[in-house]
């Protein structure tokens, strides 16, 4: 006789997929301000500095490439586990 308590294993799978969404929309709100604010700081520091804006200027284009490209890549992680989840229900 089952018991009736136990999650079944969709509920569990979905619960877990829901977890990574969570996880995977965490790290893309953190990477969108830690980038956003090493932006800031780049353009403030190469206002105040202009001797030094060709590196400025190479710290704000990594910087920005590093930050689209990270963030593509869990934008794509997202659509995956959402599409995973839709699947499931």
């Amino acid at each position: 006789m089952p018991r009736t308590n136990k999650m079944d294993k969709l509920t569990i799978k979905k619960n877990v997929l829901d977890l990574a969404y969570k996880r995977n929309l965490q790290l893309s709100n953190a990477l969108l301000i830690i980038g956003g604010g090493s932006m800031v700081a780049s353009f403030t520091g190469l206002i105040l500095n202009l001797d030094l804006a060709f590196q400025y200027s190479v710290v704000l284009f990594i910087t920005i490439l590093l930050t689209f490209i990270l963030y593509n890549f869990i934008d794509n992680r997202l659509r995956s586990i959402s599409s995973e989840i839709q699947s499931l229900i």
